[in-house]
């Protein structure tokens, strides 16, 4: 399992102005780089974290309107992270990502609000429309503005 620290910029360079942004969690470098390429969308902007210690120094700095989060982080867990934006003025949409996804898993997530349950390996199609759902829902309640 490959892992690199945080400063490495895996974002993709967009206008900020009228970005998608979007943050993904995972441990490996490799979920980073697919769901990059899958996520090739003039609009989105992906920010990479590795941890849930730099995806919460992540949403303290900036606002993200979607979140692709892996289950199994090395300092704690996709629960962890729905924990932290229960404190946020507009918490992102936070779609969890396993290799086991199952019934009951996405129950969970459902019932402790999260948006969504894919699962890997990755289909692009799954990807985008899940990620643009979750936008789009976003929208919709108001909780963010359209570029």
């Amino acid at each position: 399992m490959r892992q690199i620290e945080s400063d490495v910029s895996l974002a993709t360079p967009i206008d900020r102005g009228r970005a998608r942004k979007i943050l993904t969690i995972a441990a490996r470098l490799e979920d980073h780089e697919s769901l990059r390429r899958i996520l090739q969308e003039p609009d989105w902007s992906i920010t990479p974290a590795f941890s849930c210690q730099q995806a919460i120094a992540c949403l303290c700095r900036d606002r993200m309107s979607v979140i692709l989060c892996d289950c199994h982080l090395p300092d704690g867990t996709w629960r962890d992270i729905l924990s932290h934006i229960a404190e946020l003025p507009e918490p992102p949409s936070v779609i969890v990502v396993s290799a086991t996804a199952n019934a009951s898993l996405r129950a969970e997530v459902r019932a402790l609000g999260g948006y969504q349950l894919l699962s890997k390996p990755f289909f692009p199609e799954e990807v985008g429309r899940v990620v643009s759902a979750a936008w789009r829902e976003r929208v919709r309640t108001g909780a963010l503005v359209p570029a």
